[in-house]
């Protein structure tokens, strides 16, 4: 069992160093558009992809679909679309991207105004014992990772700087056994929008998602990825 931890430890890692070195090849990425209007595009996207970078080496949402649909391409844009919002590095799903200065000014507006609601799905450790839970702990930055991959606190903690209100809705949908260990899947609302949000209150009631490597204190490396996936997008 060690041993077989000890493996998928170094695979995890190895898989990290070629996305984050950009050592893998973005044609063979593939970024399924779900739904378009002449507005808006929604895209399927691929966990472990940023959804944009400086560095275009490296595989991102919006070199990709520069590839794949270059008639889509804004050449004014140094990111080449109009990203309504982001989804984190690890997390896969549902993405609002504009196609028009207009169109993004409004469904921003929506999300700033939280008219628009954001739903994801995720697997975490444990058995959750509440079947409705209202996750309300501020989040901000952890002070010991300045110079790091900004990972984020809860205010609790005492290397939390600027703190900023965050509340996520929590429902069981099912509880069960993931790889010989207990585990639940729950289906999540953003109602605010920090930086790993989800991934922070749930490592805060003792349930870390599944494979997030980040918030579960570097131990969680047997999955291939974080089972974190945006499921549904109302804007």
């Amino acid at each position: 069992m060690v041993f077989k931890r000890l493996i998928n430890y170094f695979i995890s890692l190895i898989n990290l160093v070629v996305i984050r070195l950009g050592l893998c090849d973005s044609d063979n990425i593939d970024v399924e558009i779900v739904y378009k209007s002449n507005d808006f595009i929604i895209v399927n996207k691929p966990e472990d992809i940023f959804t944009n970078n400086h560095n275009k080496a490296r595989p991102s949402l919006d070199v990709i679909l520069g590839k794949k649909y270059p008639h889509l391409v804004n050449s004014k844009l140094e990111h080449s679309f109009y990203f309504v919002h982001r989804l984190d590095f690890v997390t896969s799903g549902l993405l609002c991207i504009a196609l028009n200065k207009r169109a993004c000014a409004k469904a921003s507006s929506a999300m700033q105004k939280r008219i628009s609601q954001k739903y994801y799905i995720a697997l975490v450790r444990g058995h959750v014992s509440k079947d409705h839970l209202d996750l309300t702990n501020p989040i901000g930055y952890c002070a010991k990772e300045v110079d790091g991959n900004r990972k984020m606190c809860n205010v609790d903690e005492e290397c939390c700087t600027e703190p900023r209100d965050a509340h996520t809705r929590l429902v069981v949908l099912e509880r069960g056994v993931y790889m010989s260990y207990p585990a639940t899947k729950v289906l999540l609302q953003l109602v605010t929008g920090r930086r790993h949000q989800i991934r922070v209150h749930c490592s805060t009631i003792g349930h870390t998602i599944v494979g997030d490597y980040t918030y579960s204190g570097r131990k969680d490396t047997s999955p291939h990825r974080t089972f974190l996936h945006s499921y549904r997008l109302i804007v």
